[in-house]
């Protein structure tokens, strides 16, 4: 899967979310990111394992 910042991705450890990507660390094999959408308040970024990203499935109306 080739991912790319701005992307919205879902997370195999917390399933029904959406996350964008805000940075890839090549280097740690991690990626970071913060809940979708954002919040008015605060949206906290954190780090995955690129093996817990899964792509956002959009639904077609």
């Amino acid at each position: 899967m080739t991912i790319k910042c701005g992307d919205l991705i879902s997370l195999s450890q917390k399933p029904g979310g959406s996350y964008q990507v805000v940075n890839i660390d090549e280097f740690s094999d991690c990626v970071w990111v913060r809940r979708w959408p954002l919040a008015n308040h605060r949206s906290p970024t954190f780090a995955v394992p690129s093996n817990e990203l899964r792509p956002e499935r959009l639904e077609t109306v």
